[in-house]
C-alpha cells in the first residue's frame, strides 16, 4: 500500500462523506454519516477527525501515513480561504476551518466549496484526451451548488463568489429562495425543493387535514417508478428550471461538459436526458451540439474524491500543476 495517504471529506446538508485515498489515486475506503446542520464548527471538526480515524482503522493504516486532508464545505469561501457564510450551515460565519481542523490533525488541511471539490473530483476521473477546457458542475442536494473549471482551475471571481449557479433567477416572480430572492434555481431544482413541491401537489390531490403527514411519507423515486403524476410534475418543473439555467451557462461559457451531482443526480438519465434535450432546444446551436450533460463520476462520493485529490496536490503528495488533476481515480476492489 502506498504510504502517502490523503482523506477527502464532503460536508453536505444531509450527509457527510469521506474517502481515504492512496498517493497513486486509489480509493481505499469510504464512509458516510448524517450531517448535523446546527452543529458549530468545532463539533464538525471533531466529526471530521472521527471519520478520519474510522477510515484509517478500516484499512489498518497508521496515523503517521496520513499526509493531507481536504474538506468541501457548502458555502462561500473567501479569497483568504476562510469559510464566509452559508444557508446550509447557519451556525458558521467567518470560520478558519483549515486551522481549526489542522490543529487537531497535525497535517495540512485544504478547504474549498463543496461543489468546487465535486467538479475537481469529476475532472480527476477523466483521461487526458477527455479533459474539457470548460466544465460546469451543479450539485442538486439540500441546495443547488455550482462551480466552473477553466482548464482544470476553478473560476472564483474577485470576491470568491463566482459559480453561484443555484442563485441564477429562472422565474423572476417565482418561489421564494432561502437566500431571500425570488425565483432562484435553488428554489426549484434542489432535492429539498423537489420534495416540497411533490408534497404540495399530493396535498392538493388528497386535501388532508395535515399536509405535513403527506410530506413525511414521501419517497420520490418510488413515486416516479410507480408513475405518480404529482412526482412526474414536480420533476418536470425542476427539469424546466434546470434547463433554463444550464442553457444560459452554455451560451455564456461554451462548456464541453455539464456535470450534475448530489442526491437528485441519482435519478440518472431520467434527469440528464431531458436536460440535454432542453439545452439543445434553448442554447445557441454550436455550443448546444458540443456540450454533454452527465452525472458525477463517483456518485455521492465525487466531492470527497475531489477534496482528497486537491489536498494531495496542494500538500506536495503530487506535483502541483493543475493538469495532474486529469489523472484517473480508481477504487481498491480487494
Amino acid at each position: 500500500m502506498d504510504s502517502r495517504l490523503t482523506v477527502g471529506i464532503d460536508v453536505g446538508g444531509t450527509k457527510t462523506a469521506a474517502v481515504l485515498m492512496s498517493g497513486c489515486r486509489t480509493v481505499l475506503a469510504d464512509t458516510v454519516e448524517p450531517t448535523d446542520r446546527s452543529a458549530p464548527p468545532e463539533q464538525s471538526a471533531s466529526q471530521c477527525r472521527r471519520l478520519i480515524d474510522s477510515l484509517l482503522e478500516m484499512t489498518h493504516s497508521a496515523r503517521d501515513a496520513l499526509h493531507a486532508v481536504g474538506v468541501g464545505l457548502p458555502g462561500l469561501i473567501a479569497p483568504d480561504r476562510t469559510f464566509r457564510d452559508s444557508i446550509i450551515l447557519p451556525a458558521w460565519r467567518d470560520v478558519d476551518f483549515e486551522s481549526l481542523l489542522g490543529s487537531r490533525l497535525g497535517v495540512p488541511v485544504t478547504v474549498d466549496n463543496d461543489t468546487t471539490m465535486a467538479a475537481l473530483g469529476h475532472f480527476a476521473s477523466l483521461r487526458p484526451h477527455g479533459r474539457p477546457r470548460c466544465l460546469v458542475c451543479l450539485t442538486l442536494g439540500t441546495g443547488v451548488g455550482g462551480a466552473v473549471l477553466l482548464d482544470g482551475i476553478p473560476l472564483r471571481g474577485s470576491d470568491g463568489t463566482a459559480g453561484q449557479i443555484g442563485h441564477l433567477v429562472v422565474e423572476p416572480s417565482g418561489r421564494r429562495c432561502d437566500c431571500g430572492s425570488k425565483g432562484c434555481l435553488n428554489a426549484y431544482a434542489s432535492g429539498t425543493a423537489i420534495s416540497a413541491r411533490y408534497a404540495e401537489l399530493k396535498a392538493e390531490e388528497s386535501r388532508p387535514h395535515d399536509a405535513s403527514a403527506v410530506a413525511s411519507n414521501i419517497d420520490l423515486r418510488t413515486a416516479l417508478r410507480n408513475g405518480d403524476d404529482a412526482a412526474d410534475r414536480a420533476l418536470r418543473e425542476a427539469v424546466n428550471a434546470l434547463t433554463t439555467a444550464v442553457s444560459g451557462m452554455v451560451n455564456v461559457l461554451n462548456p464541453e461538459l455539464v456535470v450534475l451531482g448530489g442526491g437528485v443526480a441519482g435519478l440518472g438519465r431520467r434527469l440528464t436526458d431531458p436536460v440535454q434535450a432542453g439545452v439543445s432546444r434553448h442554447s445557441f446551436p454550436a455550443p448546444a451540439r458540443r456540450v454533454r450533460v452527465c452525472v458525477a463520476a463517483h456518485g455521492p462520493l465525487t466531492g470527497a474524491v475531489g477534496a482528497a485529490v486537491t489536498a494531495g496536490m496542494l500538500s506536495g503528495t503530487e506535483p502541483s500543476d493543475s493538469f495532474r488533476l486529469c489523472h484517473t481515480v480508481e477504487r481498491d476492489t480487494r
